[in-house]
């Protein structure tokens, strides 16, 4: 059957909505075009629209804001000064960061990846300190706080809210909805996704609410008894959504029982309640590909326009005692893979689809042998595409013919997780992987021309120092090779095996109901789920101690999102000294009435968000801003600013400047 399109003004069967705040601004987030695809097979009308996306854009057409909003906070400290300059380097910089974001055409000076760091912090300007970006320590909590939002005019929840409370009302008019999804991946979306829903019920009271996600897998039961949800929501998906929408699409048109209708948690305003007894019997090898039709593809937070795949469900592993995600993969049958075939066909269909040159695959651990012969039957179809994996740091990698096979049928990039290189917790935590294979993986990879980037673990069971300084030693030694992509301290999520087992793994966990995350190291918390305390291991102050000497102290040479870039040289040289340099116009100098520290020049790095220390007995600085170093210890640290981008080097410097130095 042809897939149906919602035209602005008719009225669709669901509008489907990713809710904000998270960072999955790279590409669509997968759950929208999969349910959109599935659903117009079916000949159903549907709208998806991502609210998390569309939050950045109303601000990069309207970028006064920010400067509004740095300005209402009021204040003459250090951060109120970094605020102001970070909303008129964006507003100087506003016609490159949209050239880039919305368009991908060249963003000139600034260049591509500035400007996407540049577009990413005038967001986080706008949504600060709103009910978008708050904390919670735990459910109770936010549900008291959903409440009060949504009894307040938008507007009193600041500029961020009002926009995103406008954006919904202009979906609901445009694409009159009988269902709206919210799709809740991140822990961070599930207080605006309440709010949305709220706002949902009070502008159109006969629409049915529906959440599903990750989270309402990991916590349906949980989420259903809250009062805020049960007052504005019908359903909660805990499973894969597309047969549960399709069929209680059914049931509203009255072909079919509600009580056919699988994978759902009834709430009361539905007119029944209690959980499904029907199971899912739909599986991944019956679905097609996604359906990106209605999304700005063009104009998500990239360097280059990418968007993406699965091509399974669940993990084939699964037993890592930390992946709730993979954990659910244990029981018989609950893991799907999708064919050869449909791997290619997903890939083509999406090529064609959006033009894109790249392809993320963003299974939790993709099956590397699938994908390279899906990949390879790509090629032969006269498609040329370059592709992204994520997995493990498995043996297969240990195979240098492989690695180059990979390669060769386009495979740029694998994504990692590394929590040390100590067989005893590898074992524990049953990783299924090999450390002595580690060097071998990271030489065959990067050897055949593949970006490895590391998602770096931190307080991992009982980790001993020793161990940990092992790990470390690894990272530093491969530091050129890889890219970091984050920091994280291990979570206990629900539905985990260390969850469910935490005594087998010498922790104890903290099931009161508060909850824990990574405030310091990761997006709104990251990952959030129990509080533990591990026996006769590290506290938590002591493994984040680990992790920020991680950061301290490696400095990847590959693309990675926790550091600036480098230009040094391969070897380990470092940068050659500079006699004089000239900071790029979004790097500005601290005013000296904001330093506590006397004699020093301290310069701020608005793109990577970095404070530079530069002492005056080394480095003058001149009334245009040209810095100049008086010492060989000023040429040196001259060098080391425009070794991380924050300054260009200088052809000529004046003569004084020079007699200075000389003199020292």
């Amino acid at each position: 059957m042809p897939r149906v399109s919602a035209v602005d003004g008719d009225p669709v069967d669901v509008l489907l909505l990713f809710p904000p705040q998270t960072e999955a601004r790279f590409f669509p987030y997968l759950s929208l075009p999969y349910l959109t695809g599935h659903l117009r097979r079916r000949g159903r009308r549907v709208h998806q629209a991502d609210l998390n996306i569309a939050l950045l854009h109303e601000l990069l057409r309207d970028p006064g804001v920010l400067e509004v909003a740095a300005r209402a906070e009021g204040g003459d400290g250090m951060s109120d000064w970094y605020r102001r300059e970070m909303a008129r380097a964006v507003d100087q910089h506003i016609h490159e960061i949209r050239a880039q974001v919305m368009r991908k055409t060249s963003p000139g000076e600034l260049g591509a990846a500035r400007s996407v760091r540049l577009a990413r912090q005038a967001l986080e300007l706008f949504v600060r300190n709103t009910f978008l970006t708050s904390a919670w320590r735990g459910l109770d909590e936010l549900d008291s706080a959903v409440r009060r939002a949504a009894d307040l005019p938008p507007a009193a929840s600041g500029s961020a809210v009002e926009a995103l409370h406008r954006l919904v009302d202009q979906l609901l008019a445009r694409h009159p909805p009988r269902v709206v999804g919210l799709s809740v991946a991140f822990f961070s979306q599930l207080g605006p996704a309440l709010l949305i829903a709220a706002w949902v019920r009070r502008l159109r009271p006969r629409t049915r609410i529906c959440l599903g996600g990750q989270q309402v897998m990991l916590r349906d039961t949980d989420l259903a008894d809250l009062p805020s949800l049960r007052r504005t929501v019908d359903a909660l998906c805990w499973t894969a959504g597309e047969e549960p929408l399709e069929r209680w699409l059914d049931a509203l048109d009255g072909t079919i029982p509600s009580t056919a209708v699988p994978g759902m948690t009834w709430l009361p305003r539905s007119g029944a309640a209690g959980r499904s007894r029907r199971p899912p019997a739909l599986r991944l090898r019956d679905l097609g590909p996604p359906d990106h039709g209605g999304l700005p593809v063009r104009s998500y937070l990239n360097e280059g326009m990418e968007v993406a795949i699965i091509s399974c469900v669940g993990c084939y592993w699964g037993r890592c005692a930390f992946c709730a995600y993979g954990n659910r993969s244990l029981p018989p049958g609950r893991y799907q893979q999708a064919t050869v075939r449909q791997v290619a066909d997903a890939v083509e269909t999406v090529v064609r689809d959006t033009g894109t040159r790249f392809v993320a695959i963003v299974d939790e651990n993709t099956n590397l042998r699938l994908v390279s012969k899906a990949m390879r039957a790509v090629r032969e179809r006269g498609v040329r595409v370059r592709f992204g994996v994520r997995s493990r740091l498995e043996s297969s990698l240990a195979d240098p013919a492989f690695c180059r096979t990979l390669a060769e049928v386009g495979c740029a990039m694998i994504a990692v997780g590394y929590e040390g290189n100590s067989q005893r917790l590898l074992d524990l935590m049953d990783r299924g992987v090999r450390a002595a294979d580690y060097q071998r993986i990271v030489d065959n990879v990067t050897g055949a021309g593949i970006t490895l980037r590391f998602s770096v673990m931190g307080h991992v069971l009982d980790e001993r120092p020793e161990e940990f300084e092992e790990s470390l030693r690894f990272l530093v030694a491969n530091e050129r090779h890889i890219g970091i992509d984050a920091l994280e301290l291990l979570v206990p999520e629900p539905g985990s095996r260390l969850a469910q087992s935490p005594e087998r793994f010498g922790v104890s966990l903290d099931t009161s109901g508060r909850l824990a995350g990574n405030p310091e190291l990761s997006y709104l918390a990251g990952r959030v789920g129990y509080p533990l305390a591990v026996h006769g291991g590290p506290t938590r102050a002591e493994a984040l101690a680990r992790l920020e000497r991680v950061f301290q102290v490696v400095r990847p040479g590959r693309v990675s999102t926790v550091h600036p870039p480098s230009r040094r040289a391969a070897d380990r040289g470092g940068p050659h000294p500079a006699d004089a340099a000239r900071p790029h116009p979004w790097v500005r100098t601290v005013p000296a009435r904001l330093d506590a520290v006397p004699d020093r020049i301290l310069v701020a790095d608005l793109v990577w968000e970095q404070f530079y220390a530069l002492p005056r007995r080394d480095i003058e600085q001149h009334p245009d801003g040209l810095l100049t170093a008086r010492t060989a210890r000023g040429q040196r640290l001259l060098a080391r600013l425009v070794d991380v981008s924050a300054a260009e080097p200088y052809p000529a410097v004046p003569a004084a400047a020079q007699r200075t130095r000389r003199s020292t």
